[in-house]
């Protein structure tokens, strides 16, 4: 029971953090002031990393550095351990081994295979008188017998090939139109988990403040215009597709300077629970609007064949 109990708490704690992990936005900051980009990630409260070198990821980034800088200490060398090779006292031969050396010893292949030799000759020998000639006029009209039929086997290949197979074309237009299908209807049970993932991106207190200048005060009022409706046009967009909330927006131009102000900042925020609430929803609408009416469908018409059949017989 306490083994169980332990494991139910782990699961317990486990889910908790996945809970908050989904719960939690993910995101960051970012500005171009001055020429200066600056940017921070977060995560809720905790800070991962910024442009300045900091959070997280540059305190871990720092402490690397700092082992990397500590001098190792030279290991030991390990004595290695010389076996010691005991030596064999050879002992002298009495007469009778000296005797048993000299002797000249046969050996049992070179007599197997001049055995071997003297079989195949004598079979070739007696082989060569008792062969018979093979007759040509009797092999001829086999030959033609055999290109005969192989003449009218690849004749009903060919004339099976060029024939049309309609079966064949009606599977892969059948094939065609349910991957088509398919498609369609995956496509129609994700458009509205799509756009939730897409408003789930929060782009907050955006700041844009804007100069346009030029010399020439034509050219000014040209770009000014051309920035003006980019600007303008790029924030309706963005504010349909994603969550955005403005702070300030200002483009304005600027006469006789020939250097503007291009001033930029904001924050962008995401939770990972609305990917998964997004799946959830694709997955129930996919099944109750295309899946599950398919297969009816396909269920009655099988059902009705089978009534016809039925009648049929």
């Amino acid at each position: 029971m306490i083994v169980l109990k332990i494991l139910l708490y782990i699961l317990l704690a486990v889910l908790g953090i996945i809970l908050l992990v989904l719960i939690t936005p993910a995101g960051g900051e970012f500005s171009y002031i001055d020429g200066k980009f600056s940017y921070k990630v977060k995560l809720w409260v905790l800070n991962l990393t910024d442009s300045e070198g900091g959070g997280i990821y540059g305190w871990w980034k720092k402490r690397r550095a700092k082992k990397k800088e500590k001098p190792e200490k030279p290991k030991k060398p390990k004595k290695i351990k010389e076996k010691k090779q005991k030596k064999k006292k050879e002992r002298d031969k009495y007469e009778w081994e000296e005797e048993l050396d000299s002797i000249p010893v046969n050996d049992p292949g070179s007599d197997m295979q001049s055995a071997a030799a003297a079989e195949t000759s004598s079979e070739t020998a007696g082989s060569g008188t008792h062969e018979a000639v093979p007759d040509s006029s009797e092999e001829e009209p086999k030959k033609k017998k055999d290109r005969k039929k192989k003449d009218d086997t690849d004749e009903d290949i060919f004339a099976e090939e060029a024939a049309p197979e309609s079966g064949d074309d009606d599977e892969e237009k059948k094939s065609l139109s349910d991957k088509i299908e398919f498609l369609v209807g995956i496509w129609e049970s994700a458009q509205r988990p799509m756009l939730k993932i897409f408003k789930g991106f929060r782009l907050k207190d955006l700041y844009i403040d804007f100069v346009i200048a030029d010399e020439d005060a034509y050219d000014c009022a040209l770009k000014y215009g051309k920035y003006s409706t980019l600007v303008y046009n790029g924030i309706a967009f963005f504010s349909q597709l994603f969550t955005v909330r403005l702070k300030t927006i200002d483009v304005r131009p600027q006469f006789g300077v020939s250097k503007g102000r291009w001033d930029a900042a904001g924050k962008l925020y995401f939770r990972l629970g609305t990917v998964v609430i997004a799946g959830a929803w694709f997955l129930i609408t996919y099944l109750f609007r295309t899946f599950l009416p398919e297969k009816l469908r396909k269920f009655r018409m099988k059902r009705k064949m089978k009534k016809s059949a039925a009648r049929q017989k």
